[in-house]
C-alpha cells in the first residue's frame, strides 16, 4: 500500500490501495476492489464504488456516496494533542 503525507490535491481517484496521513483537498473516488486509509481529513465528497473500502480516522467534510463497499469513519475527540483520543465515536457501513 502506497503512503502519501501532507496535503494531497483533489480530485483524487484511488486506483491502487492508498494510505494518506494528512488531508485530501477535494473530492475522492475509491475504485472497485481498492482500499483507502486516511488519518486526517477529506475536504470534499467521498465516493465508494462496489467492492471498495475506506477507513477514515478523522472527517469527511462533503457527502459520502456509497455505490457499494465498506466505510468506517472514526471521529476522535478534540484533545489538543496529535495523538488520538482514547475515547472516540465511530460507525461502520457496508452495502
Amino acid at each position: 500500500m502506497k503512503t502519501l503525507r501532507g496535503t494531497v490535491p483533489g480530485p483524487l481517484i484511488v486506483e491502487s490501495d492508498l494510505d494518506v496521513v494528512g488531508t485530501i483537498a477535494g473530492d475522492t473516488v475509491v475504485r472497485a476492489a481498492r482500499r483507502l486509509h486516511v488519518r486526517g481529513a477529506i475536504t470534499g465528497n467521498l465516493t465508494l464504488e462496489a467492492g471498495s473500502s475506506a477507513v477514515i480516522y478523522g472527517t469527511v467534510s462533503g457527502r459520502v456516496r456509497k455505490r457499494g463497499g465498506t466505510l468506517v469513519i472514526t471521529h476522535p475527540e478534540n484533545s489538543g494533542r496529535d495523538a488520538p483520543s482514547k475515547s472516540a465515536s465511530s460507525s461502520t457501513s457496508k452495502v
